[in-house]
């Protein structure tokens, strides 16, 4: 397996090693001994997000009881933002975009306290992904997709959004002192 870190403390990339024969391929998408050796985070939720060509969808975060998620792309293409909001970090508001194409098998860590959002390439999209700490609705905010302070180069003009997602807020109306005491202004 090959490990990639980012600038983002507690970002990484994760490229399995697969074995191909003329049956097709294998490989292991989750060993416990080989992930916590390197996240040393336990996983307590697995889910399953299936999206259309042209869903955007985030950019999400918890800020009570923040998630580390460990996403992997089954099927499909996804432009993936990831966006620092832990108030102490070197990499506060910074983001980092990966295009994740099922056909590679890579796997994207993001450690507790970092958003994300997504935009669906193609027609057919199954997004896996484990959790560290239980979804708990009322602890979850999240920021306006095309919010221009982030200065995100989504390769969409128009992505088809949950009434949900389409009413956060700009990073501007969030106060952001630490966990405990997030609000929208």
């Amino acid at each position: 397996m090959k490990v990639t870190k980012f600038n983002i403390e507690g970002l990484i990339k994760f490229k399995p090693k697969i074995y191909k024969d003329r049956r097709g391929y294998f490989f292991e998408s989750y060993n416990f001994d080989k992930y916590n050796h390197i996240l040393n985070q336990k996983f307590v939720q697995d889910d399953h997000s299936f999206s259309k060509k042209n869903i955007l969808r985030g950019i999400h975060f918890q800020y009570k009881n923040p998630q580390g998620q460990l996403f992997y792309l089954v099927t499909g293409k996804l432009f993936l933002v990831v966006v620092d909001f832990r108030p102490k970090s070197k990499s506060f508001l910074k983001h980092k975009s990966f295009i994740l194409n099922s056909k590679f098998h890579e796997q994207i860590y993001t450690p507790p306290g970092v958003g994300c959002g997504f935009y669906s390439l193609e027609k057919i999209n199954h997004l896996i992904y484990k959790i560290t700490k239980t979804y708990k609705p009322g602890n979850e905010l999240g920021v306006i997709w095309n919010d221009p302070s982030l200065n995100i180069k989504w390769p969409c003009k128009k992505p088809i959004i949950s009434d949900k997602d389409k009413k956060y807020s700009q990073i501007n109306d969030i106060k952001f002192t630490n966990y405990k005491d997030l609000m929208i202004l």
